[in-house]
C-alpha cells in the first residue's frame, strides 16, 4: 500500500484519513491528539444533543454511538460549523452487523459528510475495505506506525 502525506493529487481520494488502530503517532502526524475529558462538549443540532469528546474551532471529535443518535440531515447541518471531524470507536461492520439499521444510519452520515465537504477522519481497530461503492473508499487508509513518513507529526 502506497500512502502520501505531500499532499500528492489523486484522483478520487479526498483529505482525511482511515486510521487503524489509531495510534498518538499516527493521530500526531495529522494534528490529531486524543481529547482530554475536560474538553467533552455538548452539540446542540436540531434539537438533539451529542455528547463530543471535543468541539473546539473548525474540529469536531465524537464518538461512532455518539454519531448514530443523529440523523443525516442534522449532521449535514452540523457540518457547516466543523470542517474537520474525527470519528472514534468506528467498528468493522462485521462487528456493526452491516446492514443493521445503526450501520446503515452510519453510511447515511458518512454521505453527508462527504456531500458537505468535511476533512473526515475515522478510527477504528480493525477496520475493512469498505469497497468501491462506499464513500470510506476514498479515504486513504493508514494501518501501521511503519506506513508514517519519519519524522512528519505535529506537535511535540
Amino acid at each position: 500500500m502506497t500512502n502520501s502525506f505531500a499532499g500528492d493529487p489523486q484522483p478520487g481520494l479526498r483529505p482525511g484519513r482511515i486510521i487503524i488502530p489509531g495510534t498518538a503517532r499516527q493521530l500526531g502526524t495529522f494534528g490529531l491528539f486524543v481529547p482530554a475529558p475536560g474538553q467533552r462538549r455538548t452539540v446542540e443540532v436540531a434539537g438533539t444533543s451529542l455528547d463530543a469528546k471535543s468541539a473546539e474551532g473548525d474540529l469536531l471529535w465524537i464518538g461512532y454511538p455518539e454519531l448514530t443518535r443523529a440523523a443525516a440531515g442534522d449532521v449535514a447541518s452540523l457540518a457547516g460549523r466543523f470542517a474537520e471531524w474525527v470519528v472514534d470507536g468506528v467498528p468493522a461492520p462485521a462487528d456493526a452487523v452491516a446492514g443493521s439499521p445503526e450501520w446503515r444510519k452510519f453510511m447515511d452520515i458518512m454521505d453527508a459528510l462527504f456531500a458537505a465537504d468535511v476533512t473526515l477522519f475515522l478510527i477504528g481497530t480493525a477496520l475493512p475495505d469498505f469497497g468501491t461503492d462506499s464513500p470510506l473508499s476514498r479515504l486513504r487508509r493508514v494501518e501501521s506506525d511503519e506506513e508514517l513518513p519519519a519524522g512528519h507529526s505535529s506537535g511535540s
